[in-house]
């Protein structure tokens, strides 16, 4: 008998593969052209201002299987990484991909077998590439497609899927404009990525340039405030869509590094961590949370087993350095986070589950299906199970945490883990599988050369170039 679960699960992290109508059916036809030159997806590429391609998450863009679609029910790493290995059909590849990235009603499938009740809907190439869009009209132009899209998306199954608005950041007007849109649409979430891209970096609240104060985000946030819609902050892999002089994001240092010897780290391993660690410590350490106490925000994709030992450092730099602060603030940051602020954490982070009297109120399960480090729910509960976290605690750390944050009434659909799922027969699985992992995890003590991954990169594989 599988496990069972008595709570509603909200998974406050779940993406969708940009679909092409996004850009076919619902950029408005008098915004074409300008959104083709700002950010443009079709059935042969996908072009960033008009001039250089960048990965946009097709099928054409990855040698193997589509990494952002491959983590879905009872998939794992193990599986993942053989299939990785493996000269794949196209019936076969076709088979790997999870139709819930794009199809709306396949993802309520797929959720059923994953334990998950409600879901919040995340882009994923729009993250990586929008914030490198030049033009501020044609960006405006195609987050209200993306977000028509993602509205009527969710509107298929409105009591499971709720969808994440994304911000033309390039302008705070047309931030604002939009928030107010999609506060009336019934919008939970607005995402921002937590980088400096085109210096659209999202903290400039006070007078800079000509000193207009109409240029700065202090406006975007008292919009969110007012709206009470959530403030996410959604970090990605370090991929610089366009060359740029000056560092985007923190995470690019991870690569710089390797210059000159060829790439040693992927940037994948600790850019989600910088980017958000780097943005809500500023905020915290600033006092910021004090001039908007009404904010609400997310910090979703940079895992959560640092917080503790950040926010205990950020109290002590608090008090050293409190004379050097421009904003009075009169909580500790410990104190504003507990307040204004929930995280995301994964299925697999242990450290969180034996912590979780620190997470208790701000933690919230996030699956990332379905990219390639994507898990179910039933993973998280197991590993809760063996952390010995009270069955309650658990209750708001999958769902109730989040719900609460976006206002959601929570409800239950799932109540058991289904039996395993039968596979084709060359579907890695079963006792060659374990082997083959075993020597793939330690070769040199299995005496066996290193793995042969082709290694492709889920993010990097399409590296921009001009044309």
């Amino acid at each position: 008998m599988g496990t069972k679960k008595s709570f509603s699960v909200f998974d406050c992290d779940a993406h969708v593969n940009d679909p092409l109508e996004i850009w076919s059916d619902y950029v408005e036809p008098e915004y074409k052209d300008l959104v083709r030159n700002t950010y443009w997806k079709d059935e042969r590429h996908t072009v960033l201002n008009g001039r250089t391609e960048v990965l946009g998450g097709a099928n054409y863009d990855f040698p193997i299987y589509n990494p952002i679609c491959i983590a879905g029910p009872q998939m794992n790493k193990k599986i993942m990484r053989k299939l990785q290995q493996m000269p794949l059909t196209p019936e076969q590849m076709d088979y790997v991909e999870h139709k819930g990235a794009k199809d709306p009603h396949a993802r309520i499938k797929e959720m059923d077998l994953m334990g998950i009740d409600q879901v919040l809907v995340i882009p994923t190439m729009i993250v990586a590439h929008f914030p490198y869009a030049e033009n501020a009209d044609g960006a405006y132009a195609l987050s209200r497609a993306y977000n028509n899209w993602a509205r009527d998306w969710c509107n298929e199954v409105p009591d499971r899927l709720f969808p994440a608005a994304w911000l033309p950041v390039q302008s705070p007007l047309y931030t604002n404009e939009e928030l107010e849109r999609v506060a009336k649409m019934g919008f939970p979430v607005a995402l921002m990525r937590p980088i400096d891209a085109r210096g659209n970096y999202p903290n400039k609240i006070f007078p800079y340039g000509q000193g207009m104060r109409s240029v700065t985000m202090d406006a975007t946030f008292r919009t969110l405030e007012e709206t009470e819609i959530v403030l996410g902050m959604h970090a990605f892999p370090a991929v610089t869509s366009e060359p740029s002089d000056t560092v985007v994001s923190p995470g690019e240092f991870i690569t710089m590094t390797g210059e000159g010897t060829g790439r040693m780290v992927d940037s994948q391993t600790m850019s989600f961590v910088f980017e958000g660690m780097t943005w809500i410590t500023q905020v915290l350490l600033s006092g910021m949370l004090d001039r908007y106490p009404k904010l609400k925000v997310a910090i979703f994709e940079c895992n959560a087993t640092w917080l503790v030992s950040m926010l205990e450092r950020c109290d002590r730099y608090f008090k050293l350095y409190r004379n050097e602060r421009l904003m009075p603030s009169k909580r500790l940051p410990s104190e504003a986070f507990q307040q204004q602020c929930i995280i995301s954490f994964e299925s697999d982070e242990t450290p969180v589950f034996r912590q979780w009297d620190r997470y208790e109120n701000v933690g919230i399960w996030a699956s990332d299906c379905y990219h390639h480090d994507g898990a179910d729910s039933w993973s998280a509960i197991h590993e809760m199970e063996e952390a010995e976290v009270p069955e309650e605690i658990q209750a708001k750390l999958m769902g109730g945490n989040a719900r609460r944050m976006y206002g959601i009434e929570p409800k239950t659909f799932i109540s058991e883990e289904p039996p395993p799922i039968q596979r084709p027969e060359w579907f890695p699985q079963g006792e060659e599988l374990e082997k083959w992992w075993e020597v793939e995890s330690n070769p040199r003590g299995q005496g066996a050369a290193a793995g042969s991954s082709q290694g492709i990169n889920a993010y990097q594989a399409g590296a921009p170039r001009s044309y």
